[in-house]
């Protein structure tokens, strides 16, 4: 009775594991066109890393804001949330972040509605990894060791008898290990395939790399930047003072070190990303802003140009500048 409990257990975890991937590689079997792996955290709490969304395509017109969309604009494909529509196009913004996508979408950008999602981010924190992976191994280690145990230990000519009859009648892979084995197979696969194709761990790992490179002189890349609020006021309490960098060129903002990014060379990122949209978002704490405007003899109605730098991990460099105002309730 005990071993029929755990064999059912064991296969309802299989199908919750199983249907998911095949309709990943099926989606056709709901209706849908196309699935994707989410990669970042622009949508939360609607959308986690590592959910598995399934896209249907459908007409621009049957699209109303609110809906989750698929497009790739460009290089990439992402999923952002429809916040307006104009003259046919599609603003979109995502849930996690602060102001909308700073282009419009073509109704031919557009791969399709989301019409499904699967919550498989747990699979990517650490007690998903050790209840996906590490458990499922442990238990089909420990099984075959008892296995192995069982078939060499010394036994007298009676016990010997009675085993050898026992074993005939147990299969040298029995139900359980083989349930196990293939949780432990899907567990693997849909944890670590995104990971191939988007060549991070990030997922798993906070550790940080120090590069140290010497040379002569470094590239600089051109990026365009982007800061809001556009006015600054010095008497504002806001918490972050948010940077959108554009790099237009062949590097991955993903492989940008978040930890060189600086403002005036003086005030350092407090967090970032790479948004689906290829753009870098940085936030800086706006307080700290504000005392440098201040330290610098900025006044209401002042422009002010601000500078960001910063380095990919292969030490290029990149560099923007935007203009913001300064506005002061004393002024």
């Amino acid at each position: 009775m005990r071993r029929l409990v755990v064999n059912s257990a064991l296969a309802f975890v299989c199908l919750l594991l199983v249907i998911p991937i095949i309709v990943y590689s099926y989606p056709t079997l709901l209706g849908a066109d196309s699935s994707y792996t989410v990669m970042s955290g622009s949508m939360n709490p609607a959308l986690n890393p590592g959910d598995l969304i399934i896209v249907k395509k459908v007409d621009p017109e049957e699209i109303d804001i609110g809906d989750m969309i698929t497009v790739k604009p460009k290089e990439f494909i992402y999923t952002h949330r429809v916040v307006e529509k104009i003259n046919g196009k599609l603003r979109l913004k995502g849930d996690a972040n602060e102001d909308p996508d700073p282009n419009l979408v073509e109704p031919s950008q557009i791969i399709g509605k989301v019409i499904l999602v699967f919550p498989f981010s747990h699979l990517y924190t650490p007690y998903g990894f050790i209840s996906a992976l590490v458990l499922p191994a442990s238990l089909i280690i420990g099984r075959q060791m008892h296995t192995i145990y069982e078939f060499t230990k010394w036994r007298n000519r009676k016990e010997t008898l009675r085993w050898r009859k026992k074993s005939r009648r147990t299969p040298t892979v029995d139900t359980t290990t083989i349930l196990l084995a293939l949780i432990l197979t899907v567990s693997a696969t849909r944890i670590i395939t995104p990971h191939i194709i988007s060549g991070s761990s990030s997922y798993f790992s906070d550790t940080e790399t120090i590069f140290i490179s010497i040379s002569a002189g470094y590239w600089i890349i051109p990026a365009e930047v982007d800061i809001k609020p556009d006015t600054l006021n010095l008497e504002s309490g806001g918490e972050w003072t948010t940077v959108y960098a554009y790099i237009d060129s062949e590097y991955d903002p993903n492989q940008i070190d978040i930890n060189t990014v600086m403002l005036e060379d003086t005030i350092p990122a407090e967090w970032g990303e790479a948004q689906d949209d290829g753009r870098l978002m940085v936030k800086f704490n706006r307080e700290s802003v504000i005392n440098l405007l201040i330290e610098r003899g900025y006044k209401d109605g002042d422009e002010v140009e601000l500078t960001v730098t910063g380095k990919f991990l292969d030490d290029i460099h990149f560099e923007g500048s935007d203009t913001i105002k300064v506005k002061s309730n004393a002024g």
